[in-house]
């Protein structure tokens, strides 16, 4: 009989300290709550960004050209495509760049073209790059994209590189 009456003791307190812990876990897991919410709603907002891309003469992210033949098509246009997606205007500069290697950007090679423009917030600029390759060889045309900061232009990351062989005829 004592034996039964121990045993009832002690599934009493096991109950009793199972409520309590219950009762820690689900204020822990409220306040947790509570943290992740106010943490979703008051986080600062994305500045925004800028896309960069190139097109086909088709208008489509597809048949990029990859040989050219010297004095018969080493000549072709490249449609670049910027977009200022912050909400602020921004002032762009595009420099197209042909070199042997690509390695490091930005590439630290001669500039082969600049374009300079600015966008309104939401606007894009979409231009044909005139590219010619008239020595044989493997090339990359790299067009970074650069922001003006006050009085000079910073790198933003962008870049979209073709590889281009270059062959006199087959």
């Amino acid at each position: 009989m004592e034996n039964e009456n121990n045993q009832i003791i002690t599934l009493k307190l096991e109950k009793k300290q199972i409520k309590k812990i219950a009762a820690i876990l689900t204020v822990l897991i409220v306040i947790c709550c509570v943290i992740v919410t106010v943490g979703i709603i008051y986080a600062p907002k994305p500045s925004g960004y800028h896309e960069m891309y190139l097109l086909d003469a088709q208008n489509q992210a597809a048949n990029y050209p990859q040989v050219v033949i010297i004095n018969q098509n080493s000549t072709f246009n490249t449609q670049v495509v910027i977009v200022n997606n912050k909400s602020t205007p921004c002032n762009f500069q595009v420099q197209a760049k042909i070199v042997r290697d690509t390695f490091n950007f930005p590439i630290d090679a001669p500039t082969y073209k600049t374009y300079e423009f600015t966008l309104d917030s939401k606007q894009s600029w979409n231009n044909q790059i005139p590219i010619s390759i008239n020595e044989e060889g493997n090339y990359s045309v790299a067009f970074e994209l650069y922001t003006k900061n006050e009085e000079n232009y910073r790198f933003t990351d962008n870049f979209c590189v073709l590889h281009i062989e270059a062959i006199t005829s087959p």
